[in-house]
């Protein structure tokens, strides 16, 4: 499901989609007499790109959405009981509390989801994101006998809209070393785009562009093929330089402890995993260093078997934190189950 959101809109715009699609396709949710569009079928009541939205600000709708689609696939009941972790970026998880109100406040006094009635008792508790990396590592690293405990681990989210890092020093978050004030891709992204002259029409195909390595794409403002190779360089020096100031500035110093690793991800990250490497090997770091290729098997299977697979072949990676997540949401209830 898409994160974009569209609230406060009237019955009528629910015509075109009545009975239509897979539920993650075409989510609605309906408040009283306010209906919300989340994901794809919100994108065409959208003026903007909602990437530049803090989480926070739009979390409780898409959380309710989120519980409506795990409802209609698994043909839940209308009255359930939900356990929910959220990952938030370091700068908003003070947003947590506020959240956890809208969402109840939603999930208890009963919503519509796709014209259902459905009515949630719900748990949340909210993480920093990359905490699920944190315990994606923890278990690769406790199958071969090795204690995470003992050593620094520094998490980079390489995220559209920011650039995060968590420190974790010996088990525990260590919050002097951690932030989430980095700079996101989509920023950059803009910025270069509009200085090399791409017109908003054609910021989809030159994001295409940069994600496949193509640089023959459609272009809306010229009614043809165009060659998007100057601004498809433009974004990627600018993103880079941004990436890089960053780097020397807040992580640098913290690889002074030769038991210090770093573990790479986020759904930028791959944009310039090549520029990382050649940048790691220079410095003689490349042995610390670790991408998040994909994720773990299990993860990697499920993504395969979805069609949104096909056109986001970033998307194991992007659902690594979430499933990390998931994988200690499920560990945490196998305990208290024992």
């Amino acid at each position: 499901m898409g994160a974009e959101v569209a609230p406060n809109l009237s019955q009528s715009v629910l015509t075109q989609f009545r009975g239509s699609n897979r539920p993650q396709d075409s989510a609605w949710l309906e408040l009283g007499d306010q209906v919300v569009l989340v994901g794809e079928s919100a994108k065409t009541c959208l003026e903007s790109n909602s990437i530049r939205a803090n989480k926070s600000e739009l979390a409780a709708y898409k959380i309710a959405a989120a519980l409506g689609v795990v409802a209609e696939l698994e043909s839940l009941p209308p009255s359930f009981e939900a356990m929910v972790w959220l990952a938030l970026p370091l700068t908003e998880l003070g947003t947590r509390d506020a959240i956890r109100t809208q969402v109840e406040a939603i999930c208890q006094g009963g919503f519509r989801f796709r014209g259902e009635p459905l009515q949630v008792n719900l748990t949340m508790k909210a993480f920093p994101e990359g905490f699920g990396l944190y315990l994606n590592r923890k278990g690769e690293l406790d199958a071969v006998g090795q204690d995470i405990n003992q050593r620094r681990s520094l998490i980079v989210m390489m995220g559209h809209r920011n650039l995060s890092v968590l420190c974790f020093d010996g088990g525990s978050l260590r919050a002097a070393g951690s932030n989430s004030n980095g700079p996101g891709f989509w920023p950059m992204f803009e910025k270069a785009a509009r200085s090399a002259g791409v017109t908003q029409p054609d910021y989809g195909f030159l994001m295409a562009a940069i994600a496949s390595d193509q640089p023959q794409q459609l272009s809306v403002a010229r009614g043809r093929l165009f060659d998007f190779s100057e601004p498809m360089t433009a974004c990627l020096d600018t993103y880079w330089q941004a990436v890089l100031t960053y780097w020397q500035d807040q992580v640098m110093p913290q690889l002074e402890a030769v038991n210090t690793e770093v573990i790479i991800s986020g759904g930028a990250s791959s944009i310039l995993r090549s520029r990382l490497s050649a940048y790691f090997t220079e410095l003689g770091l490349s042995q610390r260093v670790l991408f998040t290729e994909g994720g773990p098997r299990r993860l990697e299977a499920l993504v395969r078997g979805l069609p949104e697979s096909a056109q986001i072949p970033s998307m194991t990676l992007r659902m690594a934190d979430s499933y990390g997540l998931f994988r200690g949401l499920i560990g945490t209830l196998d305990s208290v189950a024992v």
